[in-house]
């Protein structure tokens, strides 16, 4: 599956910069989150494996995991790889075979049922792109996301903080789950906390919002809206087409909502 040309060139820009905001050296525009919007982490990840070609994201995408992978919620990663419909996870797990993935940490290639790789070849490749990355706490300084999870750790409390963030926010916890791709449960228990120490109103809006963030560039969402685009250039209608495009909601995706534009 693949896009057609303008809106793949689109596409392999945005995530790119979104890379560069995370601390990978690539050769495009940083996304600057108080514009643009908040990048989600793991559905990054998703995306990423979504478009991937045989570039330089087969080495670099595995050092970052490497570098990164403290920073990485596990638990959501794995929700958003089994809420992927099936044809797109098997074209995920066909790119993760190539070789680079294969030395990335044991709770990474469990998860998508990677065998390790030790061949010096591609370590040594691998390696020489992690002397290259930012440093996490460097990357924090431009990923919001990134930050709070050095704050308060790799779970949904610090992730919901993050998209606090966003002006006139106004979810509930319903929406605030299936943003966060975990269940209500957790969810309805964190704010739950932040609003007994007033972080959060009664509505779940912060309380005392400063530099507050447009919404979200990148986010479970878009994964969503790249599987329905992915499926709608397969279309040999062109009503298909636009009526999947016209279908698409970008309430929380800037990133699919200028792959979009091209088409």
């Amino acid at each position: 599956m693949r896009l057609s040309g303008a809106i793949q060139d689109k596409a392999k820009v945005l995530v790119k910069s979104a890379w560069v905001t995370m601390g990978l050296p690539f050769t495009a525009p940083m996304v600057d989150e108080k514009r643009e919007g908040i990048i989600d982490v793991e559905a990054l990840l998703i995306i990423t494996f979504l478009l991937m070609e045989r570039d330089r994201m087969v080495t670099d995408v595995p050092a970052w995991i490497i570098r990164f992978g403290d920073l990485m919620n596990h638990q959501k990663l794995k929700t958003l790889v089994t809420l992927i419909p099936g044809k797109h996870k098997h074209a995920i797990s066909e790119k993760l075979a190539w070789g680079s993935f294969g030395v990335a940490p044991g709770a990474f290639r469990k998860l998508f049922g990677i065998k390790e790789i030790a061949h010096k070849e591609i370590l040594d490749s691998v390696e020489s792109r992690i002397s290259r990355l930012n440093s996490p706490a460097h990357a924090a300084q431009s990923s919001i996301m990134l930050r709070n999870r050095l704050l308060y750790g790799t779970g949904f409390r610090a992730d919901l903080i993050t998209v606090s963030h966003i002006m006139n926010l106004r979810m509930s916890g319903r929406e605030f789950a299936d943003l966060l791709s975990t269940n209500s449960s957790t969810v309805s228990r964190i704010l739950s906390d932040l609003r007994a120490c007033r972080f959060l109103d009664r509505n779940n809006e912060r309380t005392d919002l400063k530099d507050p963030y447009p919404g979200m560039f990148l986010s479970a969402q878009s994964i969503w809206n790249l599987c329905e685009i992915l499926d709608a250039e397969e279309f040999r209608s062109g009503e298909l087409k636009r009526t999947t495009y016209n279908g698409l909601n970008f309430k929380h995706d800037r990133f699919g909502m200028q792959i979009a534009e091209v088409r």
